[in-house]
């Protein structure tokens, strides 16, 4: 790629990682755009173009116009066939249960394994989160910009004389069934004193994409934190028949539970395989004399390379730790990666330009309502979750149940995405604390330490001091 090419529409930012290593992500965003996703809605996501800085940080940039185009296919494919959702549902649980199995099998192993077993082991790791995400990647776009959530909300609202507030029966209705990987978790570990046992048994538990395993410091604070577990959703039925909701009504409902379970499930799964993962780059940078950041700096394919024909780092590593500009190749085998002054060029041109750092305010959609003052944390996934002290405001691009710990300490919930059936939107109804969705950029307008106003009564948050 050279900074000569100017694309036809404008990129926006639909993503950002903090604290990853890139040969996680790889596995991930190999799945992305498998033909599998054509098949299910007639066609495929919109390129990404990834810029890597400081080998920690992965911005994802997408083409405004299409991928509003790619998420309103999803939803109205996943709104119109309910046979499209139950496979989509069946295959996640039996490619998840694969990914916890691996995991589980290898981690104790990996020590002893040879290069060309280890290298086939990333591999098989690769092909599992590949195939994982290329059932997902429409259920993780369907409600991006909250078509779903619309409906469900016109459902409620448009009722008359009802008994309870429009959010009791949004909770009813969005929470899934099951509790969550994660959430399961933390029930069990509540009740049980901290050992080894426990640690080998949930190894995986909030360890995002750089987590090399839950250590007995970590293990009693999630004890602490979960002393009170939020109360299960029930009262179904009752809800159903209060508000007599057709068959297709209840079915937005459903497919709202599913885009919650489903992106719960595969993100508690992929925990498993990225601790494996980063289990097994430690160990060969010290097999290979290799830097360990130079090795999460990656893909699965040059780790092989390295592995399997004693290939050397490539040229360019320091240059791409620093801050580089990754495209997925068409054939999804390897990317085309610029550096230095071209990414800054190429952003320049093609990043549509944005006021976000200048404003004072930020609009959304309320969730819960009430007004709190607070000192913001950016939360971008459970590595993140210690920076979260009592009343802390936090706000991240989306929350799920691995962020709990952090949401139970914060005083409110602000995030860039999601409506009012979102993880946090329910989370906070549960909690009874103010949370406002859907703002589109207040990860890149707050920061860490920012002295903020949440007024959830106006779907407002106001910055009070930088």
């Amino acid at each position: 790629m050279t900074t000569k090419i100017v694309l036809d529409d404008k990129l926006i930012l639909i993503n950002q990682d903090i604290d990853i290593n890139f040969v996680t992500l790889d596995m991930t965003w190999h799945g992305m755009h498998s033909e599998r996703v054509k098949k299910q809605i007639g066609i495929l996501l919109p390129q990404i173009f990834g810029e890597l800085s400081k080998g920690r940080t992965l911005n994802a940039y997408m083409s405004q116009s299409q991928v509003e185009v790619f998420s309103k296919r999803s939803s109205f494919a996943l709104l119109n066939s309910k046979e499209l959702l139950s496979d989509i549902k069946q295959n996640t649980k039996r490619i998840a249960k694969e990914m916890q199995e691996t995991a589980i099998k290898n981690i104790d192993k990996i020590n002893n394994m040879s290069n060309k077993e280890i290298s086939d082991l990333l591999k098989e790791i690769k092909k599992l989160q590949s195939s994982a995400v290329s059932y997902n990647v429409i259920i993780v776009f369907a409600d991006v910009f909250g078509q779903i959530t619309d409906l469900a909300t016109n459902i409620i609202t448009k009722r008359k004389n009802l008994k309870n507030p429009s959010h009791i029966y949004s909770k009813m209705l969005s929470m899934p069934f099951e509790k969550s990987l994660t959430e399961s978790a933390y029930e069990n570990i509540k009740g049980i004193n901290a050992s080894e046992e426990l640690l080998e048994k949930y190894f995986w538990l909030e360890q995002g994409y750089i987590g090399r395993g839950l250590t007995l410091e970590q293990l009693n604070e999630i004890r602490k934190s979960h002393e009170d577990d939020i109360e299960e959703v029930s009262r179904f039925e009752e809800v159903v028949k209060e508000l007599e909701l057709s068959e297709e009504e209840k079915y937005v409902f459903e497919v709202s539970r599913t885009l919650i379970e489903l992106k719960s499930l595969r993100a508690d799964s992929r925990q498993f395989l990225h601790v494996l993962t980063n289990k097994i780059i430690d160990l060969l940078a010290k097999r290979l004399e290799i830097d360990v950041k130079s090795l999460e700096a990656l893909y699965t394919e040059e780790i092989c390379e390295i592995l399997e024909s004693n290939k050397t780092l490539p040229k360019n590593i320091e240059q791409r730790k620093v801050r580089c500009l990754l495209i997925p190749k068409e054939k999804r085998n390897g990317y085309d990666i610029s550096l230095g002054e071209d990414v800054e060029s190429f952003l320049e041109q093609n990043l549509l330009k944005q006021e976000a750092k200048t404003q004072k305010e930020l609009k959304g959609q309320t969730a819960y309502a009430g007004k709190v003052k607070g000192k913001v944390k950016l939360v971008f996934g459970p590595q993140h979750n210690d920076k979260v002290k009592e009343g802390d405001i936090l706000v991240s691009i989306v929350t799920s149940p691995q962020l709990l710990p952090a949401m139970k300490r914060a005083k409110a919930f602000v995030t860039d995405i999601g409506g009012v059936t979102c993880h946090a939107a329910i989370v906070s109804r549960e909690m009874k604390k103010p949370c406002i969705v859907g703002t589109k950029t207040a990860t890149q307008v707050l920061h860490d330490g920012d002295l903020v106003e949440v007024d959830a009564d106006k779907g407002v948050v106001r910055i009070i001091k930088k």
